[in-house]
């Protein structure tokens, strides 16, 4: 018995502890109390409000909570204030979700919406009018704010102080009676994708003690777009990057600088290429920054016309392997093609390539430039001419030097004297045949390549009326098989035995 009393107490104690802090949503009506629902909600809770008009100041200050509307739609759930001297919501706590209201009935420096100390709260899809401020961050960090309407406000629209690594996007701030977004000692926010137009004083404005804050793809129409007092790190472009901007643009970059009159920067910028960024950057008045990036209507972008095609070359004429540096001079082009070889075949589509002509001939180099209007073509001639052959030029300089390419057997002779010296460049066996003759002197120098893999010798005459034998024994060893060669040899042989006789000094 005492055991079975003991399980029932365990039992209803999980029970009830079961429930302790389990979330929950809790609907509210018209005429109900939203203080009231916030003041019993436990974390985790939702609290969602029914399509209505609902008159009170709120205050949260319990975390983790989801306040939204039924509808989604912030035009028929309003909260009016019932006090026009203080915030319509005040928010206090971390991990707070804002989503679907309509908020208004502030004025003076009381805001719709006051973040104070928040962390890591999301603020969407609300429509905030006719308040002091429209949404207010204090000493708040890693806040989300997207997609929320500010408007018609008595002086900011969206105001930061001393508050950091927020991230606004998508948020329309327009028609305040100051400033559309106001950043005062804020470091590290973001603000993309925003629309911030037609604010009486500025469309955005950063004090000098704001560090560190991206601003980039907002769409900016006022009439003074922006008072940028400086600070460091600031940045209001991101990198050309593919994605479609707020414009329409099919990138990512700077941000759109309208004004109200047509007037504005990206109104009147030229964008030659028609990437929907403007050709030249836009200076923030009175600031060190600028927008490296603005953004051109897409709808407004100056279209490419057809492209124009030409080319230099560093070198059209030269002995083979011949290497040619092309340089692009087009205009309107951003594709290229190249076709070196006369064939019809694209080569390289680089812009400014390089190419090595290794044989010999006349070439056509046909360039094409391409836009999304059509294509333009430009050609020109490249002559590639032998390889350069080496000579074997007369020592004392009084020669005539000929060389013949191995190639074609061609002759190019150049006048250095009244001797003449031949040169001839073979294909047998890598080895080169050559043979000199000195006219003036009488005397001729041979140099003959046997077969293949044979050692190349020297039949060497001297003018001093002596016989080299050992050139007339190397002869004999390569005599040729032609009729009466050794007839003729053995004469000419026995007449140089008789004159070295007959001279010798003593007879």
């Amino acid at each position: 018995m005492n055991r079975l009393i003991i399980l029932l107490e365990v039992f209803l104690l999980l029970t009830l502890g079961s429930g302790i802090g389990a979330a929950a949503e809790v609907y509210v009506q018209p005429g109900d109390s939203i203080q009231t629902a916030l003041d019993n909600a436990v974390s985790g809770d939702v609290i969602i409000l029914k399509p209505g008009t609902y008159i009170e100041n709120i205050k949260i200050d319990k975390d983790n909570l989801v306040i939204s509307s039924e509808s989604g739609n912030p035009d028929d759930t309003m909260i009016t204030a019932k006090s026009s001297d203080n915030h319509v919501i005040s928010l206090q706590a971390d991990k707070v979700k804002i989503s679907g209201l309509g908020i208004t009935g502030t004025k003076n420096s009381y805001s719709g919406i006051c973040l104070s100390e928040c962390n890591n709260c999301i603020i969407e899809n609300n429509k905030i009018q006719n308040n002091g401020y429209g949404i207010y961050l204090l000493n708040s960090k890693g806040n989300t704010l997207s997609n929320n309407v500010v408007t018609n406000n008595g002086e900011y629209g969206i105001l930061l102080s001393a508050s950091t690594n927020n991230t606004f996007s998508g948020n329309t701030a327009s028609d305040n009676k100051d400033t559309g977004v106001h950043i005062s000692t804020s470091d590290s926010n973001t603000l993309t994708g925003n629309n911030v137009s037609l604010n009486d004083v500025y469309g955005l404005f950063v004090c000098p003690e704001s560090d560190d804050n991206l601003i980039y793809n907002n769409y900016f129409n006022n009439t003074a777009n922006a008072e940028v007092q400086n600070g460091v790190g600031n940045a209001y472009n991101t990198e050309k990057t593919e994605g479609e901007n707020i414009v329409g643009g099919p990138y990512l970059g700077g941000n759109f600088w309208a004004e109200p009159e047509g007037t504005g920067f990206s109104d009147t910028a030229v964008d030659a290429n028609g990437d929907g960024i403007a050709d030249s950057e836009y200076r923030l008045s009175q600031s060190t920054y600028s927008d490296k990036l603005p953004l051109i209507s897409s709808s407004k972008s100056q279209q490419l016309g057809p492209p124009e095609a030409n080319f230099e070359m560093n070198n059209s004429n030269g002995s083979a392997p011949l290497a040619v540096q092309f340089t692009d001079l087009s205009e309107n082009a951003d594709s290229w093609s190249w076709d070196f070889e006369s064939d019809g075949k694209i080569d390289s589509t680089e812009e400014n390539p390089v190419h090595v002509f290794t044989t010999m001939g006349a070439y056509t180099v046909t360039f094409s430039a391409t836009n999304k209007n059509g294509t333009d073509s430009k050609t020109s001639a490249v002559i590639v001419t032998h390889p350069v052959m080496v000579t074997n030029p007369v020592e004392n300089g009084s020669g005539n030097n000929t060389t013949v390419d191995y190639e074609t057997g061609e002759n190019a002779t150049g006048a250095n004297g009244s001797s003449g010296n031949v040169t001839r460049a073979v294909e047998a066996g890598g080895n080169g045949t050559y043979y000199n003759q000195t006219e003036d002197s009488g005397i001729s120098n041979v140099e003959l390549d046997p077969q293949n893999g044979s050692k190349a010798a020297a039949l060497n005459g001297e003018n001093d009326s002596r016989i080299n034998t050992s050139s007339v024994e190397y002869a004999l060893e390569n005599k040729t098989d032609a009729p009466g060669f050794e007839i003729i040899y053995g004469a000419v042989s026995l007449l140089a035995v008789f004159l070295y006789r007959k001279v010798k000094p003593g007879n």
